[in-house]
C-alpha cells in the first residue's frame, strides 16, 4: 500500500496552494510558508485532491457517516471533490454540506448549503490545515446548536504542527480539549522537504 502521506505531500508541493513568503497567520503568528488549498482552481487538481481526501476517509474507516462538512470558505470545494472522489472510486454515496459566512434572509433562508443539516446525525469536518483550531473551534461552536449531530472526526490536508508557548503541539491540544479526533493527510515538514527547487 503506497504511503498516502508522502504521496500528497509531493502533490501538494508542487500546486499554487503552497506558498513561500512572509505571512501572517490567522492566529497571530507569522510564517514563511502559507497552505492556500483555494489555489486549487483546475479540474485536474481537484479531481486529485478529492481522490486524496477519499483515499485517506476509506483508509481510516470514516465514511459510515451522514455527510462531509465543508467550512467556508476553502473546505466547500474539498467537501464537494471528496463527496464526488467517494462516489466514483468507493461507489460511496456520502453528500455534502458547508455553511455561508452570513445567513441568507431571503428565498431558502440560512447558513447552510447542501445536505438537509436536519438529516444528519454523524459527520466528518473536511479543511485544509490546521495551525492553532481557531477555525475548527468556530466551527464545533455553529454545529453545536444542532444537538443531534455528533462530529464523528476532522480531517485536514497539511497538519502545519504548531506549538504553543510551552512548545506543546497544538493538534494534539485541540483533540484534548474537544474530545474530537484529527486527522492530518499529511504535515508541513513532508510538504517543504518536496518543495520544487
Amino acid at each position: 500500500m503506497n504511503d498516502i502521506s508522502e504521496d500528497f505531500a509531493g502533490f501538494i508541493a508542487h500546486t499554487d496552494a503552497v506558498r513561500y513568503g512572509e505571512f501572517t497567520l490567522k492566529s497571530g503568528k507569522k510564517s514563511d510558508i502559507f497552505f492556500d488549498f483555494g489555489r486549487l482552481c483546475f479540474g485536474r487538481e481537484l479531481i486529485k485532491m478529492g481522490e486524496f481526501f477519499a483515499d485517506f476517509i476509506m483508509r481510516n474507516s470514516l465514511n459510515n457517516v451522514d455527510a462531509l462538512f465543508g467550512p467556508a470558505y476553502k473546505g466547500i470545494n474539498i467537501a464537494i471533490a471528496t463527496s464526488i472522489a467517494l462516489n466514483i472510486k468507493y461507489s460511496e454515496s456520502i453528500p455534502f454540506i458547508y455553511n455561508r459566512k452570513v445567513k441568507k434572509d431571503h428565498a431558502e433562508k440560512g447558513i447552510f448549503v447542501g445536505y438537509d443539516i436536519d438529516k444528519i446525525k454523524t459527520l466528518i469536518v473536511l479543511d485544509d490545515v490546521i495551525t492553532d483550531g481557531g477555525t475548527k473551534y468556530e466551527m464545533i461552536e455553529l454545529l453545536s446548536h444542532y444537538r443531534h449531530i455528533n462530529i464523528a472526526a476532522m480531517v485536514v490536508g497539511v497538519d502545519r504542527q504548531e506549538v504553543d508557548e510551552n512548545n506543546e503541539l497544538l493538534l494534539p491540544l485541540f483533540v484534548r480539549r474537544t474530545g474530537i479526533p484529527v486527522l492530518s493527510i499529511t504535515t508541513k515538514e513532508k510538504v517543504i522537504l518536496r518543495k520544487p527547487f
